[in-house]
Parts: C-alpha cells; structure tokens; sequence
C-alpha cells in the first residue's frame, strides 16, 4: 500500500508510512504482537514488506505507539464504530414554556398540555415565569401559577431545579420526565 491510499475524510486525519514524523516508534506487528521500540523507517519497511501500512496509533507517551495493518479496512472499522456510537447516542432537548403570574387558566392548562407530551417524550422542560414590573414584588403571584402549573403535570415528571432565581424578573424550574 502506498501513500495514494491516504483518507480523503475531512474529519481525523491519521498519519500513516512517511507521514509519521518520529524517529523512533513502538511497533505493533498485524498479528497484536509487540515487537518493540525501533526506528520508523524500518517499521515502514516491514509494513511494505507485509503488503500492509504503518499507521500511528497514539503519540500520547515519551515514544509514540503504532501498528501494522490495512489502513482501508481500518478506516472502515473507525467510521462504523462512529455511526454504531452515534445511534447508540440519546440526545435530550430542553424545551421551554414561558408564562406570566397573571396568566389565565386555560392558556395555563395548555401549556401544561404541551409540557406533558415533551415529558413523555423524553424531553426536560424549563418552566420560566417572567414577572416583570410590579409582579415581581407579588411573590404569591408567582407561587400561585408556579403551584397550580406543578399539579398540572401530575405524575408526569419531577423537578430537578426548583424556580431558581435567575434574575429580578425571571424564576426557572426545570423537570425531568419519570422512570419509565
């Protein structure tokens, strides 16, 4: 194999043969056994020799790590694992609801409404209640729709953060979706 095999991914570049820049190296031979530290050049020598590429594996210690083997099958096995890691990944989303203390009990309810599918489906919510002006002195204002909202969501999830101050005029409470 020969440089004109190298990756044309744009995402981690792994030197490979000549691209490795360090005079001496640990070499790995294709069948797992370490054969040892020795100069680069006839690490990539024996590599040629085997049909197979050199390729740098880890640089982290005083002498850097690499192995022999076939650098297109090892690409393949780098961009499955990332697409097996990436399915397994759960990405969780925060949604938000803002409200005002004055809000009316159906817009209310709504709200809750829509909080509740976002729980079941998997997601955390970020209650904000914005008190601006004179409601943000009228704290049973805001314990009121921040009581009535909770019981709104029954059992639906729990709060993690409980109306965390987070300026003069903006309270947050974020809620988790149950166990399942």
């Amino acid at each position: 194999m020969n440089n004109s095999q190298q990756s044309n991914n744009k995402n981690v570049q792994v030197p490979i043969n000549e691209q490795i820049r360090f005079p001496k190296v640990i070499v790995i031979d294709d069948a797992g056994e370490n054969l040892g530290e020795m100069p680069t050049k006839a690490a990539i020598e024996m590599a040629y020799k085997k049909d197979l590429d050199l390729v740098l594996i880890s640089n982290k210690g005083a002498t850097p790590i690499t192995k022999i083997l076939d650098y297109s099958k090892f690409k393949y096995e780098q961009k499955r694992k990332q697409k097996q890691n990436k399915k397994n990944q759960t990405v969780v989303k925060v949604k938000e609801i803002k409200i005002k203390p004055l809000i009316g009990d159906h817009d209310l309810q709504v709200r809750a409404t829509n909080a509740k599918k976002w729980l079941d489906d998997g997601n955390k919510v970020q209650f904000v209640i914005l008190a601006r002006g004179r409601l943000a002195t009228k704290t049973e204002f805001i314990d009121a729709v921040h009581e009535k909202f909770l019981s709104l969501l029954e059992d639906k999830g729990k709060v993690i953060q409980d109306r965390k101050k987070t300026n003069d005029f903006r309270y947050e409470t974020i809620i988790v979706p149950n166990k399942k």
